[in-house]
């Protein structure tokens, strides 16, 4: 299988879904066979409406706001 760079909040994602799996399934699912399972699913639903979405989102990222203390 190739290897990829898979981002830390991406895989955090994974991860949670892994658990959802096992909980569901009462048995032991590998995270990678879930995220086989991630990856044919969004590649079944995945609108032209959708990629056009997730490019844009892409190329100008909002920057994160940091939450700066009010002082009094």
């Amino acid at each position: 299988m190739p290897s990829k760079h898979i981002d830390d909040l991406t895989w955090r994602k994974v991860e949670k879904a892994t658990i959802k799996a096992v909980i569901e399934l009462q048995a032991a699912v590998k995270d990678t066979e879930v995220l086989k399972w991630l990856i044919l699913k969004g590649l079944e639903e995945f609108t032209p409406e959708e990629f056009e979405r997730f490019k844009r989102r892409g190329e100008a990222p909002q920057p994160r706001q940091r939450k700066r203390p009010v002082s009094g």
